[in-house]
């Protein structure tokens, strides 16, 4: 039978976790030297693992292979399997989301005054416990405080700030972390080899960039992928989930680096015929500005998660943009979130295109070559910037320039400021 494959390489053990080691080593040490608390706290993103754990910790617990609690949960007794089906005697889950009320956590305490049926603890595994009412927390607090021997509690959230003090202030907390794009891409590696999927790396790469990180979206959208009857390229990713290809927003951003917004609005447009959403563009336009300012701001050490080649690309375009304008394109394009959810999101889209090129019409004003009147002009103001190259050196460089828009000046501020960044990274 057909599993998908978040369910199918759902982590079974600790050593399973992927990007957790922080939690993986405490848990592990733990249950090791059966230092069990009664009330843990698993608090992060959605799909970093939280539940996964929680099921996990409680299999380690209840383990029926071992004599005490175990780090190594065969997965086989009649414990481990009644808990991954959800239907164990002695661990109660519960979706706070759909059951916040006082009365499923009163039914929830009133069982733990009961004798285990056939495990070592009765554990009790709530899920988005941020959901629970006021009512819900207080009922639950005086069993938080003064726990039977045999009852361990595991709170889940996404929302750590809205569980109560007197209850987060009693439990173990761990911070889930959100995995970086390699263990994500590494991951998938995996799965994809074990699958025979065809996949190239860059594809992988775009499926984590374009879930934000999340594991288990990252699982379903390659789930969905592996149904394609060919290799699973970036364009395939972008394809099915409605983004718009890396290549179109570097295409844009250059375009606004000249104050050229039709062009980038026909982007806009071609994007749209192939049914990208006007509001999904805007995120991956927020996205790209942020990494830009990282370009600009970094001196060409790549401090974002883009591949190399598309790096190498913003610190080229960063070159023609001041650190002030592109923070004036940030906060314009982050104003409009609002309107990127109306009905006409995609013609409010258009017209921030037209208002970030007019930020660089304001900033071709402002430029060095506008008191240049001779080549020597432009070459003494470089010397400033490139004192270890001499006037034969800048020559050459001058010569060798290719013109933007037919101009030789915007395209030497741009080749100053790359060999401005190179030199820095000779001498780092």
């Amino acid at each position: 039978m057909y599993q998908p494959i978040h369910l199918k390489y759902r982590p079974e053990t600790l050593a399973d976790l992927i990007g957790q080691e922080h939690i993986v080593r405490t848990l592990h040490n733990a249950i090791a030297q059966n230092k069990i608390a009664p009330a843990y706290l698993f608090a992060g993103a959605r799909g970093t693992g939280k539940t996964s754990t929680a099921r996990i910790l409680a299999k380690s617990l209840n383990c029926h292979s071992a004599n005490s609690p175990t780090t190594q949960p065969c997965g086989k007794c009649n414990s481990c399997r009644a808990i991954a089906l959800s239907n164990s005697l002695d661990v109660t889950e519960l979706d706070a989301a759909s059951k916040s009320g006082v009365d499923s956590t009163r039914d929830i305490i009133e069982k733990l005054g009961f004798a285990t049926v056939e495990s070592r603890y009765k554990i009790v595994i709530i899920d988005e416990c941020h959901a629970l009412s006021s009512a819900a927390w207080q009922s639950l607090l005086k069993t938080i405080e003064q726990p039977p021997a045999h009852v361990v509690f595991i709170l889940c959230t996404t929302e750590a700030h809205k569980v109560p003090d007197t209850i987060s202030s009693r439990s173990h907390w761990f911070d889930f972390h959100t995995p970086s794009i390699q263990t994500i891409v590494s991951h998938l590696a995996l799965i994809a080899e074990k699958e025979e999927i065809k996949v190239t790396e860059s594809a992988l790469r775009t499926i984590a960039q374009s879930k934000n990180k999340h594991m288990r979206d990252c699982q379903t959208l390659l789930d969905q992928l592996s149904n394609l009857d060919t290799e699973i390229t970036a364009n395939w990713v972008w394809e099915i989930t409605g983004l718009i290809p890396e290549y179109d927003l570097l295409t844009i951003l250059e375009n606004l680096s000249q104050g050229n917004a039709i062009n980038s609005i026909k982007i806009l447009k071609s994007n749209y015929e192939f049914g990208k959403s006007p509001f999904n563009i805007y995120t991956d336009l927020v996205r790209i500005f942020k990494d830009l300012l990282i370009a600009k701001a970094s001196g060409g050490e790549n401090l974002t998660e883009r591949e190399d080649d598309t790096w190498k690309e913003l610190v080229n375009i960063a070159c023609t943009w001041e650190i002030k304008h592109i923070q004036s394109a940030i906060s314009l394009v982050s104003s409009k979130y609002t309107l990127m959810r109306d009905n006409l999101a995609h013609l409010w889209l258009e017209t921030t295109l037209i208002e970030l090129a007019q930020i660089m019409e304001t900033k071709t004003k402002e430029q060095p070559w506008a008191n240049w009147k001779t080549i020597q002009d432009a070459i003494n103001w470089s010397k400033e910037k490139l004192p270890h190259l001499s006037q034969s050196e800048l020559e050459v460089h001058w010569n060798n320039l290719t013109p933007i828009n037919g101009k030789k000046a915007p395209a030497w501020v741009q080749m100053v400021q790359k060999l401005q960044i190179e030199s820095r990274l000779e001498t780092a």
